[in-house]
């Protein structure tokens, strides 16, 4: 198993018993761990107790053991694991689960990386402003797809990655709402409520959506827009900011759940992707702009669709994650 791991390219970290390896998962927390239920010092549920208590989440761990209780199944997934693997277990299916679950940290943490830029840019060009020489320059030298507009819903500024995404010139958006540059009415969607309250909170909301390029392509995005400062006043602009969401892969597993599962609605689909991925409901109900009890509902119902009943011990992330 280790050997194929390292054939893999992968980096393999040892420990002799569960302390040890608790330890070395607190000071250098690996992207995945296989994790052995029975082990001197400190066994597997013990493990997952104490890495719980202090990293709750930090990383994924797969059980793997030649026991098959049902209690001791149930006991593992209580605690979080993301998958279990019974001995004796083929070495292609522990590469297989490996790849998944360290694509999916890949695109978690890409993503979060993303989300955390966006809402460091809108603390930047709110303490500049966006009127200002310096906030406008920030603005065009950013690397993502970044739009401003006014208390009207009108594009006031765009930079240089925006027109790339898009195709659309800037002399073809600026001064014009969402609805009007683009015929589709989905690009830059107006949201004209939701802004004028995000201006009255001096607010934020990050949402999927999809936008059509001038080539009438349509991709999709999370736009995080957030009240921003400008010389007219604390609050008096939108700052809007895309995260291409196209290499990710979240429209076509979107698209085979929904083909799948038909019961499931549209939301319920976002939800079980951002499950995929790992993501906490802390994160989902961030990202969607949703309660966390509307996350735990969501969540409850895909599992339900999805025929996973509240008994059993299958992990949502591990069966989502099988889907192909």
């Amino acid at each position: 198993m280790a050997n194929a791991l390292e054939d893999e390219g992968y980096e393999l970290l040892f420990a002799g018993n569960g302390q040890e390896g608790l330890e070395k998962a607190l000071l250098t927390p690996p992207d995945l761990i296989f994790l052995d239920v029975h082990m001197p010092v400190l066994d597997g549920i013990g493990f997952l107790k104490a890495l719980n208590q202090r990293e709750p989440g930090a990383c994924p761990v797969l059980v793997i053991s030649g026991h098959e209780e049902e209690l001791l199944l149930n006991e593992c997934f209580g605690q979080g694991i993301f998958s279990f693997i019974h001995k004796p277990f083929n070495v292609k299916e522990i590469i297989a689960v490996s790849r998944r679950f360290t694509r999916a940290a890949e695109i978690r943490n890409r993503l979060s990386c993303n989300l955390e830029a966006a809402t460091s840019v809108t603390q930047q060009a709110s303490l500049l402003g966006l009127g200002s020489q310096d906030g406008q320059r920030l603005i065009e030298a950013l690397p993502f797809p970044v739009f401003v507009k006014n208390r009207e819903g009108k594009v006031m500024q765009v930079n240089k990655a925006l027109e790339d995404f898009t195709g659309f010139g800037r002399d073809v958006m600026l001064g014009k709402t969402g609805e009007e540059v683009s015929r589709d009415k989905q690009f830059i969607t107006n949201n004209h409520a939701v802004e004028l309250t995000l201006l009255e909170n001096g607010s934020s909301v990050c949402h999927e959506q999809m936008v059509t390029d001038s080539q009438g392509k349509q991709q999709e995005v999370v736009v995080c827009r957030s009240a921003v400062s400008t010389d007219d006043g604390p609050t008096a602009a939108i700052l809007g900011i895309m995260i291409d969401l196209s290499e990710f892969g979240f429209s076509s597993f979107k698209r085979m759940l929904a083909t799948r599962y038909p019961d499931l609605s549209t939301r319920e689909c976002e939800v079980a992707n951002l499950v995929r991925l790992g993501m906490s409901n802390k994160e989902m109900a961030r990202q969607l702009n949703i309660a966390l009890c509307t996350v735990e509902y969501h969540r409850a119902n895909v599992r339900e669709k999805l025929g996973l009943k509240k008994g059993d011990c299958a992990n949502l992330s591990t069966v989502l994650l099988s889907l192909k």
